[in-house]
């Protein structure tokens, strides 16, 4: 009987975890003053963000070739201008959800983003090369000074 119970329990908290899932995944419908928004669920947003930015800091940390050529405080760099961004990500969905962030607005921050997420694509596709040339070891540099440029000016108009 107890474990009947408990076996009921456990599927009853299975069930109220989906539910709650499902009912905050839905899209709502507001106004905020300039036109109609549909809410962004701020776990997908940063999910599906962050994961390449965390695929990026584990592939230029972990190979060898391109941490030898970079030095230590670039790959800092790097790395804190990757939190900056997902967190500024974030701040942008909560303020677009809660009418803070014009329209207007979210669509600039979404081209820097996308410029960001361009820039990481060709870091990323650099460092995932087993052995690298002097050309492409001398541009992987730059890139990175872009990236924590780019990320520096986020929040800034």
């Amino acid at each position: 009987m107890v474990w009947l119970a408990a076996i009921g329990a456990l599927i009853l908290v299975v069930i109220t975890v989906i539910v709650r899932d499902v009912l905050l995944r839905r899209h709502g419908t507001f106004d905020c003053g300039d036109g109609p928004r549909r809410t962004i669920d701020i776990r997908d947003f940063a999910t599906q963000y962050s994961a390449y930015s965390v695929e990026l800091e584990a592939s230029v940390a972990e190979t060898a070739k391109i941490s030898t050529k970079l030095n230590p405080v670039q790959l800092q760099q790097l790395s804190e201008a990757m939190q900056n961004a997902r967190e500024f990500r974030q701040y942008v969905v909560a303020g677009y959800n809660s009418c803070a962030v014009t329209k207007v607005q979210y669509g600039r921050y979404g081209a820097r983003f996308q410029a960001l997420d361009n820039l990481a694509r060709e870091i990323n596709e650099l460092t995932g090369k087993p052995s690298l040339s002097q050309e492409e070891t001398a541009k992987v540099a730059p890139l990175i000074s872009q990236y924590g440029e780019l990320a520096r000016k986020l929040g800034k108009e």
